[in-house]
């Protein structure tokens, strides 16, 4: 009997052409079966992820809030902001101030189990999930993009991981405009998404200094005939951490620069005292 007879069957019996796709539908199942294997399978989990945004237009701020949440087309997966942290940015000379904005999620994904791999990855529709990643947000009234700084298990806030406490510290604001120092009072109090994170309770202001070089060379120091070095003594609600005292996420230390906004007054100056 011939191998493929005139009519084209295999022995006379099966069909070359249907022969041909069961053996490479059967490629196909194998191939799947050995990347199965080889990632050792998935399953749904949520885990928690830090994402840093750093400076976002004020259109974002304004509407990014908890529970807003990020979908994906074609997919189950999903990211849900639970903490919002907002950081006023000093403002560039010419150019308005950004502010910072750092959010804490809850992100549905599947850990995908790989034999190749120390640790399992995971991954939100599709894509890898892990530190340093930037990731892209659609919330559909807005879009945005940031960097995972943290990923893990743990639920807990942004102000959750650390006891809040509340610390006295003095401020130098140095050569700042009449305008400025005249408008800085007691009771003034910077408010960020309802809370209030600092309030002015003592201000303190002498004339600026300002060097001049005479023509023979001497140097002179004389006051500034409008500017104002200012001190204030401000209340800001902090959080104790293994390191020392933070404010908005960032270490306050003698030393330290802080930028403050009270009623739409954008100041920076440096930490001269912590009580």
């Amino acid at each position: 009997m011939p191998l493929i007879d005139d009519d084209g069957n295999l022995f006379g019996a099966v069909n070359v052409i249907d022969a041909i796709i069961v053996v490479v539908l059967l490629a196909v199942v194998v191939a799947g079966i050995a990347v199965v294997a080889a990632l050792g399978g998935s399953e749904s989990e949520t885990r928690y992820a830090t994402i840093e945004l750093e400076n976002q237009p004020d259109y974002v701020v304004e509407r990014i809030d908890e529970g807003d949440v990020a979908t994906f087309e074609g997919s189950g997966d999903s990211i849900t902001v639970t903490d919002v942290q907002i950081t006023p940015s000093a403002a560039n000379e010419g150019n308005s101030s950004q502010p910072d904005v750092t959010i804490r999620t809850e992100v549905d994904g599947e850990r995908i189990e790989d034999e190749d791999r120390e640790e399992d990855q995971f991954q939100v529709a599709g894509n890898p999930v892990m530190l340093g990643n930037e990731i892209q947000l659609d919330m559909g009234a807005y879009a945005t993009s940031g960097t995972v700084t943290d990923l893990g298990h743990d639920g807990e806030t942004l102000s959750d991981a650390e006891g809040a406490t509340t610390t006295r510290a003095a401020v130098e604001l140095e050569n700042v405009r009449p305008s400025v120092a005249d408008g800085l009072g007691e009771g003034m109090s910077e408010t960020m998404r309802g809370e209030t994170v600092a309030t002015v309770e003592d201000v303190e202001s002498e004339p600026a200094s300002i060097v001049l070089q005479s023509e023979d060379g001497n140097i002179y120091e004389r006051e500034h005939p409008q500017n104002r070095d200012v001190t204030i003594v401000v209340e800001l609600q902090t959080t104790e951490t293994e390191t020392g005292i933070e404010f908005r996420g960032e270490r306050l230390g003698v030393g330290s620069s802080i930028v403050l906004n009270f009623d739409g007054m954008t100041v920076q100056g440096e930490v001269s005292a912590v009580e």
